[in-house]
């Protein structure tokens, strides 16, 4: 059976959660596995916008909660997940990701020595469930005569990170804290064997993105193919093959009843969540939504499964000025749904929002 782009696309709506109810920010994040989370307000708003109702305030307080922390989880790129996910996760990434970054750490003067020595004096600035931004950290690190300069701190904060030890939790002046994460969350359940981990992840990559490829899961997660091809296997019946190379849950959302139209954050899961994008987004327009294609994914504007703008914010004294940048002209409906779309987001911010629509680029 061939699954049209539009099913496909209203396939995965549905599975992403967008704009759907009933769910809290930390039922969000559980159902979908992990969510990209490099910048914190894009991160809260694709919790936000896949849990209508909650606020800005909602999520925050779940991080601060320890229900859900950041970290590098897979990629080098930093998500937002659960505890005992991230925890799941490490156990299949964490080596493949330290081996790719050895060689930049032997680059920067980073041994086992350094390394001993940055696990002690984070391990005395971070006890006790306390919780310190980044450069506070760091300055701690200069008093025992750690250099953080030049990428070091970074790249020690991504290794601890990726041992475990490590997370970004509760809301702090700039950001988040970082804290340990074993004092912060300690682990709720014991990990599993390496098959029930597989099956785990792909079945977690299909709740929260499906239809998919195995291709699509192996870039997520940067797994080997092998390796996910095996998690197909122990999963079962639990995973439906819908031809054309795509992966389904058996149990799975009914496409439908969706809103038309969605203002989705920068590297928000409905495009980072596949290695082929085209079913959302035209080749034709890529570099408008990755300019220069250097990484940074823009707001998407999102009217009827397709990515058809970009879209920027600018505060004003009494509100949100939100300004969508179509590639083509929009119909009318279109922007009655993104007004629709603008009202769910001032609704997040607790801010009134309006909408301005620019000439097509």
């Amino acid at each position: 059976m061939t699954t049209t782009p539009a099913r496909l696309r209203a396939m995965r709506l549905a599975a992403q959660g967008i704009a759907a109810p009933g769910h809290g920010p930390t039922a969000v994040v559980e159902r979908m596995l992990a969510v990209q989370g490099q910048d914190l307000a894009q991160v809260n708003w694709a919790v936000g916008v896949r849990a209508p109702g909650s606020t800005r305030d909602d999520v925050r307080a779940a991080f601060d909660r320890a229900e859900i922390v950041r970290s590098w989880p897979m990629r080098g790129t930093l998500h937002a997940m659960r505890p005992d996910d991230l925890r799941l996760l490490l156990s299949l990434t964490a080596e493949r990701t330290i081996r790719s970054i050895a060689r930049r750490a032997a680059e920067l003067g980073i041994d086992d020595a350094v390394l001993r020595a940055a696990r002690d004096t984070t391990a005395d600035a971070l006890s006790g469930g306390r919780s310190l931004v980044r450069d506070d950290l760091f300055d701690a690190y200069r008093a025992a005569g750690l250099d953080p300069a030049g990428g070091r701190g970074y790249h020690v904060l991504l290794r601890l990170a990726l041992e475990g030890i490590v997370a970004w939790g509760p809301t702090a002046r700039v950001g988040q804290g970082l804290v340990l994460l074993g004092d912060w969350a300690p682990a709720a359940t014991d990990l599993p064997d390496r098959d029930e981990a597989l099956r785990r992840v792909l079945v977690g990559h299909l709740r929260g993105r499906g239809p998919a490829t195995e291709a699509d899961t192996a870039a997520w997660t940067k797994l080997p193919l092998g390796d996910v091809r095996r998690a197909r296997a122990v999963a079962g019946d639990a995973v439906e093959d819908l031809g054309d190379g795509l992966l389904a849950l058996a149990d799975r959302p009914d496409p439908g009843g969706v809103p038309t139209a969605h203002l989705l954050p920068g590297f928000d899961e409905y495009l980072l969540g596949y290695a082929d994008r085209t079913a959302q987004l035209d080749p034709v327009h890529a570099d408008r939504v990755v300019p220069g294609g250097n990484g940074i994914f823009l707001p998407m504007a999102v009217v009827r499964g397709r990515v058809v703008g970009t879209w920027s914010r600018s505060e004003r004294s009494r509100d949100v000025r939100v300004t969508v940048t179509p590639f083509e002209p929009l119909d009318a409906a279109a922007l009655r749904a993104l007004e629709a779309a603008a009202g769910r987001y001032g609704a997040f911010l607790a801010t009134p929002v309006s909408l301005a629509v620019a000439g097509p680029s």
